[in-house]
């Protein structure tokens, strides 16, 4: 007696699973085409050109501002009635495929509100990964804002990456494991221990590159708001290695006395 997979293969049919997994992916292939149409009717291409060329990302861009591509974000799309793991597979097809840095931004989007509220245990396991696309860094601070909200309700998961891409060579994964450290705004900004932001900061003080020096310069900031003693001593004891670009906005929101002396202090150091 044949089987019914020996049938299969020889009438050429597909399997129940692979059937299921064609359809599935032709589902997903079918939302990612509904984003795309609805974000460019609201784009502007003229203003996408300029964006691309003004970050120096190799994505194409449709043009969207952030009000307006929030808003379409909020309005919805056809598959936000799916279940949550359904969702999470078809942001995550877009972000790995899509050739436009608006799409990547709008799954940014959708997950900034909720991972505000409530931190799906399925989420990390997937968005750990995107940093792969990453080639900007408003894409990077965008993502690194996602994963400091990860951070935040799963740090024993979390921090131990981010110790890997701080000691990465890429720039990006160097942005991303500092700026996840520190939620972007809000009276609870600053959240990680002290003992395990600064670390992770000093490791990229000789980085060279104005990205991750700019980094630098604004997880010190945020930081030294929470912690302006201890932040104090520790711009003194890097004082003659930090840089000009780190500096400069580490201590934007010291008094003007305090400036001062730390500027008097770097100068004689670097003599």
């Amino acid at each position: 007696m044949v089987n019914s997979a020996t049938e299969a293969a020889r009438s050429n049919t597909p399997m129940p699973k692979a059937r299921a997994r064609k359809d599935r992916q032709a589902h997903l292939t079918d939302h990612g085409g509904e984003v795309v149409a609805a974000l460019r009717e609201i784009g502007n291409p003229r203003f996408g050109a300029d964006v691309a060329t003004d970050r120096g990302s190799s994505m194409e861009y449709l043009g969207i501002r952030f009000p307006a591509l929030r808003r379409r974000v909020n309005e919805g799309f056809s598959f936000y009635d799916l279940s949550e793991e359904e969702i999470l597979a078809i942001w995550n097809r877009l972000w790995c495929t899509s050739p436009y840095g608006d799409v990547l931004f709008a799954a940014l989007e959708y997950y900034a509100p909720r991972v505000r509220k409530r931190v799906s245990p399925a989420l990390w396991p997937v968005v750990r990964h995107w940093h792969q696309r990453v080639d900007n860094w408003c894409h990077s601070d965008g993502l690194s804002s996602l994963y400091s909200w990860i951070l935040a309700s799963d740090p024993a998961d979390v921090y131990p990456q981010l110790e890997l891409w701080n000691r990465s060579a890429d720039q990006w994964l160097r942005r991303i494991s500092i700026v996840s450290l520190i939620h972007y705004s809000g009276t609870n900004a600053v959240f990680t221990p002290l003992d395990r932001v600064l670390p992770l900061v000093t490791t990229c003080l000789e980085d060279e590159r104005e990205y991750v020096q700019k980094a630098v310069g604004w997880v010190l900031r945020e930081i030294g708001q929470a912690f302006p003693h201890e932040v104090g001593a520790y711009l003194e004891e890097h004082i003659a290695t930090i840089s000009a670009v780190a500096f400069r906005r580490a201590v934007e929101r010291r008094s003007p006395g305090v400036k001062a002396e730390l500027r008097v202090l770097r100068e004689a150091a670097r003599a």
